[in-house]
């Protein structure tokens, strides 16, 4: 195969328990989340000319979309917090996204604006979902 032959938009999937047989998919993504406890992955690609992302749920077995939301901002961080949820931090607030049902992300909070143009690393959420937590660090004082 030639290099032109290499398709350049691949997400590859690797099962711990079968490592050599990769799952390739041809999809153009920014950024892609694999469920930590099901073959469901998220995807996340920002809209060409905008500030906005666009987020896709994909169960890998059934080769079936689950959903898909169009953020009307760019999310800054993202995770799976629960098997069934995934976290998605904008540069103005938190929202919390199910993967069950037809519902669009929810905003569990804004961000205070000490938090913008920061980089956010984790974010957290009990069992209950009522205590949330977002981590990120903040640029210091230039030295003079």
């Amino acid at each position: 195969m030639c290099e032109g032959d290499v398709p350049r938009d691949n997400v590859v999937i690797i099962d711990t328990n079968m490592p050599m047989q990769p799952l390739r998919r041809p999809i153009t993504a920014d950024s892609a989340l694999m469920n930590p406890n099901s073959r469901i992955l998220a995807l996340k690609a920002q809209l060409p000319g905008t500030t906005q992302d666009h987020l896709q749920i994909f169960n890998i077995e059934a080769k079936a979309k689950i959903k898909s939301h169009q953020m009307p901002e760019q999310v800054v961080f993202w995770k799976w917090i629960t098997p069934k949820m995934l976290g998605l931090v904008t540069q103005t607030s938190v929202h919390h996204w199910s993967i069950e049902g037809d519902s669009e992300p929810v905003k569990m909070f804004d961000g205070t604006a000490n938090l913008t143009n920061n980089q956010i690393f984790n974010y957290r959420c009990d069992p209950t979902e009522k205590w949330l937590v977002l981590i990120g660090i903040a640029p210091g004082s230039p030295e003079l």
